[in-house]
């Protein structure tokens, strides 16, 4: 081991013994003791003063020089290196760490200031303690020669690692400069989590504004009407109203400073394009005209290449779009300059666990980062190099729900930007950046002139449709951009300090036909998947061994060999007059599902190393909610519609869903009448379908299917779950390369074996669209009438089918999270909700020419923005809604209007079950909890009862006179209607809580072995009480929140058919301790709990036993439903939460994954052959069976009624 060097007496690690070492001398083997102790140490306190005032002498030095002389750096000064200001030290492990001494280095001239490194103290949801700089650094090789230097890199990258905060979260910065300990110290912004909340309205504390300060608008009421005009919604609610009777109430709004606005010119000056001579700043909107060439066969009557000029492009340039962001002010704040991995340190755990959400803390910006930090820099520029991740979604959309009215628009996000504020409408983040055209009707006009009177095929339109698709990505990313993308921008921040800012295309989202035309493949083709070349007789293959590795081995990759087919292809159809699907051209392309077009990302950026099929994420939304579920879904009501004649089994479907309460604001929602005709659902509507389906399919078919699709239900359920989860790790990754496996095995396996078992049809909604689109064919071709057949519709077979891309797609899932954080951050939900705010600008415009009109409306809106935020004072907005501070558990008003005397209530109720022994139980349950009020507050001794809660079966304490008593001041309870947090209603199904297991010290023994309870609130009450007792100071009453509960009893799992579900029961009420109190500190959350519609209702003939417990509608047992959401599906990942603090001392662990993948540890993992006599697909009903479901689900979701507030 090597010895420590001379300079280890004041270095702060120990590296002899791992102690942190302060620069007294003492050790320390913990982090937080060392911390503790340097708020205290003289000597440290003394060292650092004479480093600052050595410092401060430095930079009066520096600017005197510079006064005189007008220079930048003082004669003789020049900061030193940076492998002088750190240390390189090996552990006996092998582990390499780097001493830090930049805090302790007095000889830098530079001030604090300039050597602090800009831009990397942005915040965590939950703010860690000011931390210790824990660097650590890899191996550095030997420094290069002086006669290379030129050519080598200039320093290298280094490891900065902060202090865990409560939560045990961590990050690990990659820089090149020192960071001190004040530069790491992360500090919650206020500010951040008022851009997180509703939007606020903005404190004007000086009414005397600036000259020029609305521009265009001459003063603030007008400002003020035009904000409220064009920002605050095109549909005038009451809400609205009010904030115009704000505007026109203030004190300083003037009448006359109105009467002369131009109203119109100011409109038209906010919503000029790039090209207007009195062009506002910002990005504007550009218009570019569109030609594309079509290739005319050599058969054709005019064969040869025609130019075609097409409609007008609307865009604004990248780089513009880019430097506006950089200079907003606002935005500038939370925008984050440097990546860093966030790194979990869970209890006893030997090494950090890798915590996966933001993209800025992604696999993929981390390694663009680290790239560009290596790479030589410009020369002559010294300046830091920044990453600028865009995040881009595109999918056309109807603006009407009736008419043709279309638009394709392109939005762009910034990943440097947290998803939490990114997703969210309100906060305005996503910028327009083009609205991409279709190919116009008149086209077929133009095709048919050339082809003679014939029209065009379906291959050669979307041969033309690719054309013009990329020839306008080809203008997005222009000369300009590359240039960027090359060599980056110079950009001067809002705080002053200039950045070469590189962008850098990480993901895009769009649904599987734009992801085709992106990656220029064949919709559906042979290789059907836009990331590898599987072919389409394997996409079924999920979860086997060799598909897992393949999906490696045969990713698609923008090589020369790809580039060289497409040229060629394109010279046989553009040179030598062949057709896009002539022979010549399908011998090249056909076996990896190409197509003779130029890709524009391939032609603008290939050269730089850039590969396109990388960008093209997951979508969750519709590979599985709209695909793989849906298609599940729809085959279990085939099975339920064949296994019992007249649709018995599906009407007591849609009556189960009918019945299954809804819960949270909008988590779960009131489940339509008909849940099996699945009319105008939308992707939350499937959502909610699968996370309430295992108790509604219980027991409804026959042993061992009912087994078996209850199974696959918990499985794809956990599956969903995992892949939605907002903060992934490592092991939660290893949990959800756990699920798809055993999903993949337990698809097959229903097919094989409960598929084959029902003689399943088409459904009759199914089977009048097939009639329907048989009869437009007919029409088309023109040999048939569009005349209705007035004969039954005949219901073909129908079999489960497999063969999809979307099923093939749920395995790249795991590969995705790692390499670009959670699916939430880039799902194309957020494209579908910006999809709102262009249908409210259609509705302003005069519906002709309305690309424009909205383009201008799109900059009418951010300038106004932008002129609003820099009215708005630092730290000056007030959020609407009532802030509560992170360490309140809970809120309860403090209204007292609603009294209720206690005698009083218990005479009217004498007799109920739910009254029996309250007031003792209450006062035993205040008793306890105001002392340890008055423990906490005057220090009061002999407190020796607990707060612990009771559950049935439970020996409660006796009362004491000893222990002291308790008044009720008034004997009143004062009654609350509901807990703002989870919602949480007495009156409704929004009832049930959930609390730790362990909270209760002498409960029975089938209470301990479940690490949870749970109990139905029946009422929310506080009470003023006053202590009379030994340790008593002072008569004074305090206020004392409460519920009051019944509790469920937890029934063993071997009684279950579903043993992934909780299943609960309410014990005889008769039982001492079947109600109770709990304080609301306890309370871990409210729960969802759904009949177990098989066992049916325990009063049939509804008529209950307690008014009080309103249990004439009780089922006699309940599921406690984990999937509701994913915060209630990681409480029973024990250990796996991050959040969930009390769990990581704790090793057991309860992982659905690895209990459902258990049960088919002896399927095969092979191949599945496609064979007719197993119920699968014969070759030649692949392709029109795939075609049609693909078809079907995309046409479904034009549909569909969009909505994502979920």
């Amino acid at each position: 081991m090597d010895e420590p060097s001379p300079s280890s007496e004041s270095s702060p690690v120990n590296l002899a013994g791992y102690l942190t070492v302060c620069t007294c001398g003492r050790g320390f083997s913990q982090l937080n003791a060392y911390a503790n102790h340097q708020r205290t140490c003289k000597k440290r306190k003394k060292h650092l003063s004479n480093a600052l005032a050595k410092a401060k002498e430095i930079w009066t030095a520096r600017k005197r020089l510079c006064r005189e002389d007008g220079c930048d750096e003082p004669a003789g000064v020049t900061p030193p290196p940076f492998a002088n200001s750190a240390e390189t030290m090996t552990s006996p492990a092998g582990e390499v760490l780097l001493e830090d001494s930049g805090t302790n280095n007095v000889d830098d001239p530079r001030s604090l200031a300039e050597r602090r490194p800009r831009h990397t103290n942005h915040v965590l949801p939950q703010p860690p303690p000011p931390p210790m700089a824990e660097p650590i650094s890899p191996p550095i090789a030997d420094p290069p020669s002086t006669s290379d230097a030129g050519a080598q890199l200039s320093c290298m990258l280094r490891f900065f690692r902060t202090l865990p905060n409560v939560f045990g979260l961590s990050r690990q910065y990659h820089s090149k400069e020192v960071t001190t300990l004040e530069n790491l110290t992360l500090t919650h912004s206020d500010q951040e989590s008022q851009d997180l909340s509703m939007p606020a309205h903005v404190i004007q504390h000086d009414t005397t504004e600036a000259p020029n300060t609305f521009f265009p608008y001459p003063n603030r009421s007008s400002f003020l009407l035009g904000d409220w005009f064009w920002n605050g919604g095109i549909q005038k609610s009451q809400k609205s109203f009010k904030e115009l009777l704000r505007i026109i109430g203030d004190a300083d709004f003037q009448s006359e400073d109105i009467r002369a606005t131009r109203w119109n010119s100011i409109n038209h000056r906010l919503g000029s394009s790039a090209e207007d001579a009195e062009a506002f700043e910002g990005a504007g909107w550009k218009k570019t005209s569109i030609s594309i060439k079509i290739p005319i066969h050599s058969r054709a009557d005019s064969p040869g290449v025609h130019d075609y000029l097409t409609t007008d492009l609307h865009h604004r340039p990248l780089v513009s779009v880019i430097q506006e962001k950089l200079e907003n002010e606002k935005h500038d704040e939370l925008f984050h300059y440097q990546p860093y991995e966030l790194l979990w340190n869970r209890g006893q755990s030997e090494r950090p666990i890798r915590v996966h959400g933001e993209l800025y803390t992604s696999e993929a910006f981390i390694q663009a980062h680290c790239e560009i930090q290596e790479s030589p820099p410009e020369p002559g520029c010294d300046l830091e190099r920044v990453i600028v991740a865009l995040m881009f979604w595109s999918d056309a959309t109807h603006l009407t729900s009736f008419g043709n009215s279309k638009l394709w628009p392109c939005y762009m996000f910034f990943g440097n930007e947290s998803k939490y504020r990114r997703c969210k409408p309100s906060c305005h983040l996503c910028s327009h950046v083009a609205y991409f055209n279709h190919l116009p009707d008149s086209f077929k006009d133009f095709t048919m002139k050339h082809f003679g009177g014939k029209g065009p095929s379906a291959d050669f339109l979307a041969h033309c449709h690719r054309e013009l698709y990329h020839a306008q990505w080809k203008i997005l990313l222009d000369d300009e951009f590359v240039e960027a993308y090359k060599h980056g921008i110079m950009i001067r921040c809002c705080d002053g300090i200039e950045h070469r800012f590189y962008p850098r295309i990480l993901t895009y989202s769009a649904d599987y036909p734009e992801k085709a035309l992106l990656a220029t493949i064949r919709n559906l083709g042979g290789c059907p998947c836009p990331r590898c070349l599987i072919p389409k007789s394997r996409v079924h293959n999920l979860g086997l061994s060799l598909d897992m590795k393949q999906r490696q081995t045969l990713m698609r990759i923008d090589d020369n060999a790809r580039k060289s087919k497409v040229t060629v292809s394109r010279e046989l159809v553009y040179d030598h007059g062949c057709g896009v699907r002539s022979s010549c051209v399908e011998n090249l392309l056909k076996e990896h599902s190409l197509v003779p077009t130029s890709n524009a990302f391939s032609e603008r950026l290939g050269c730089l190393g850039f590969n396109l099929f990388i960008m093209l994420v997951v979508d969750l939304m519709h590979e599985f909610e709209l695909g793989v579920w849906k298609a599940l879904f729809v085959h279990l009501i085939r099975i339920l519609s064949s296994a019992r004649p007249g649709d018995v089994l599906v009407h007591e479907l849609d009556r189960r869903y009918r019945h299954t309460p809804t819960f949270g604001r909008n988590t779960i929602r009131k489940f339509a009448s008909d849940a099996s005709e699945m009319k105008k659902m939308a992707s939350r509507d499937f959502e909610d379908l699968l996370q309430c389906a295992i108790p509604v399919f219980d027991a409804l078919l026959p042993e061992p299917h009912n087994t078996n699709v209850l199974t696959l239900l918990c499985t794809c359920a956990c599956w969903h779950a995992l892949a939605k989860l907002r903060m992934h790790t490592d092991e939660t990754l290893n949990l959800l390369d756990t699920a798809t496996v055993t999903l993949g095995k337990q698809l097959h396996h229903f097919q094989r074996h409960t598929c084959v078992a029902f003689n399943t049809k088409e459904l009759k909604r199914e089977a009048e669209h097939r009639q329907r689109q048989q009869l437009r064919n007919l029409v088309q071709h023109g040999t048939g009438e569009a005349s209705t057949s007035t004969s039954q519709t005949t219901q073909r077979p129908k079999t489960f089918n497999l063969q999809m891309y979307k099923l093939h797609a749920l395995g790249d899932y795991s590969t995705s999270i790692c390499n670009f954080g959670t699916t939430d951050s880039y799902s194309t939900e957020p494209g579908e909700l910006e999809h709102r705010t262009s249908k409210a600008r259609y509705c302003r415009t005069d519906r002709k020419d309305f690309v424009k009109q909205i383009s201008s409306i799109e900059r009418r809106e951010a300038r106004i923005h932008h002129i609003r935020d820099n009215q708005s004072p630092h730290g000056a907005v007030i959020d609407k809604e009532v802030a509560l501070s992170p360490e309140a558990r809970f809120h309860i008003g403090k209204s007292q209007n609603d009294p209720i005397n206690i005698p009083l209530f218990l005479q009217m109720h004498l007799g109920d079950p739910a009254t029996k022994d309250f007031l003792p139980k209450l006062k035993r349950f205040l008793l306890a909890k105001i002392k340890d009020i008055l423990t906490t507050e005057d220090g009061l001794s002999h407190t020796n009862s607990s707060t612990a809660v009771t559950v049935p079966g439970s020996t409660t304490p006796t009362n004491a006179n000893s222990e002291g008593q308790i008044l009720i001041k008034a004997d009143r309870m004062y009654r609350h209607n509901l807990m703002p947090q989870d919602i949480i209603n007495p009156s409704t199904s929004h009832c049930n809580i959930m609390l730790l297991g362990h909270a209760s010290e002498d409960s029975n023994a089938t209470s301990e072995q479940h690490p949870y309870l749970y109990a139905r609130i029946l009422g929310v009450y506080h009470v003023n009480v006053t202590y009379i007792g030994p340790g008593i100071i002072r008569y004074h009453s305090h206020r004392i929140d409460f519920l009051w509960v019944r509790w469920y009893q937890y029934v063993d799992e071997g009684s279950s058919q579903c043993p992934s579900l909780d299943r609960v029961c309410f014990p005889p009420m008769a039982e001492l301790d079947a109600f109770g109190f709990v304080d609301p500190n306890d309370i871990l959350r409210c729960c969802h709990a759904i009949p177990q519609f098989s066992q049916h209702l325990r009063h049939l003939d509804g008529k209950g036993v307690s008014h009080c417990a309103q249990d004439q509608l009780d089922w006699k047992f309940y599921y406690i439903n984990r999937f509701v959401d994913h915060d209630m599906f990681m409480w029973y990942q024990w250990g796996l939460g991050v959040g969930h603090t009390y769990t990581h001392t704790s090793t057991n662990r309860d992982s659905d994954a690895d209990t459902t993948s258990a049960i088919f540890e002896d399927l095969e993992e092979e191949e599945v052959n496609l064979d007719p006599d197993q119920g699968l697909l014969s070759d030649s009903a692949l392709e029109s069976d795939l075609d049609e479901d693909c078809n079907e689900d995309y046409d479904s979701d034009d549909d569909a009624i969009l909505d994502y507030e979920n």
